[in-house]
């Protein structure tokens, strides 16, 4: 775990990170943002709340999946304009696709200052993607796989140095975080690892569950030789215990109504949701980093989106 100059755990800000709208609709809860304009307001909102990170995906006006790079490049300059969250954007991750096509969202538009992004999402394994229903206890469908081979990842690590942007490698299990330190004792990285571990509510089992214990169960396994800076967050889940146990062991959070609608708490907004982890981080003695801070924390370049 790498500390930004301090080595005090209490003192280290918390880097907020949000998921906005994935692939979620707005009902029970109206807060996802889609067009590219309500994004960029959503983002504003967030990071006047305490956010320093942003995933996103393009969306067309009815909800619908736009995996353009013009959508893209509209999206992340009309943040731009208004914020100054670090951007990890989806790629455009549909079966079948090549890596280009999976890039054809993002890399476009890295030449272009007012459009660039800071991070490449890489998903480091495999995984059955199917849901369950909450109703019935039954799988809603039984074929939905994601394919990240070796190879893949080999390559999506390799284009991010290639297009100026810092991998940004999720792990839903341990064999995934194994790989991620495998790739990355081969490749020698100057800067941190930057870890997401996604944690799944009871509608998704593929990931470790949304708990402080799924979360241990990834953290059981940081290495000593790798600076690694991790953020938590939960598909179809509740991320906010796993939260506290994150914050607690100096690490940072990623949270949004795009991940889960929040029925207990009323369908918050993703910004009502950031403030809920910064009420948590500061009875840990940790403040919510700036988007400036969790640039050098995470060893993103500070000049590449100016």
């Amino acid at each position: 775990m790498t500390l930004d100059a301090t080595s005090n755990t209490t003192e280290k800000p918390v880097i907020i990170g949000v998921h906005v709208n994935e692939n979620t609709m707005r009902a029970p809860n109206p807060h996802i943002p889609w067009t590219p304009s309500e994004i960029a307001d959503t983002a504003r909102a967030c990071e006047d709340a305490g956010a320093s990170l942003m995933h996103f995906h393009g969306r067309a006006v009815d909800g619908g999946v736009d995996h353009s790079a013009a959508t893209y490049g509209e999206i992340v300059e009309r943040v731009r304009a208004v914020s100054n969250l670090l951007l990890a954007p989806s790629m455009a991750n549909v079966p079948g696709y090549t890596i280009d096509e999976r890039l054809s969202n993002l890399a476009p538009n890295q030449s272009d200052p007012k459009r660039r992004s800071d991070f490449l999402v890489v998903d480091m394994g495999c995984a059955a993607m199917d849901l369950i229903d909450a109703t019935t206890g039954l799988f809603a469908t039984d074929s939905r796989v994601f394919v990240n081979d070796t190879r893949t990842q080999i390559e999506l690590l390799s284009r991010a140095g290639e297009l100026g942007l810092v991998p940004y490698q999720t792990s839903f299990n341990v064999s995934w975080t194994r790989a991620i330190f495998a790739h990355a004792r081969v490749r020698n990285p100057s800067s941190p690892l930057v870890i997401a571990f996604i944690l799944g509510g009871d509608e998704f089992p593929a990931a470790h569950p949304a708990t402080a214990a799924g979360l241990r169960a990834q953290l059981d396994l940081l290495p000593t030789d790798l600076p690694v800076e991790w953020i938590v967050s939960a598909y179809r889940g509740n991320v906010l215990a796993a939260a506290e146990e994150s914050i607690k062991r100096g690490g940072h959070v990623a949270i949004g109504a795009g991940d889960y609608h929040y029925e207990e708490l009323g369908y918050p907004s993703t910004p009502d949701l950031v403030a809920e982890v910064v009420s948590i981080a500061r009875r840990y003695g940790r403040e919510p980093a700036s988007p400036d801070q969790a640039r050098r924390i995470l060893g993103v370049d500070v000049h590449a989106s100016s």
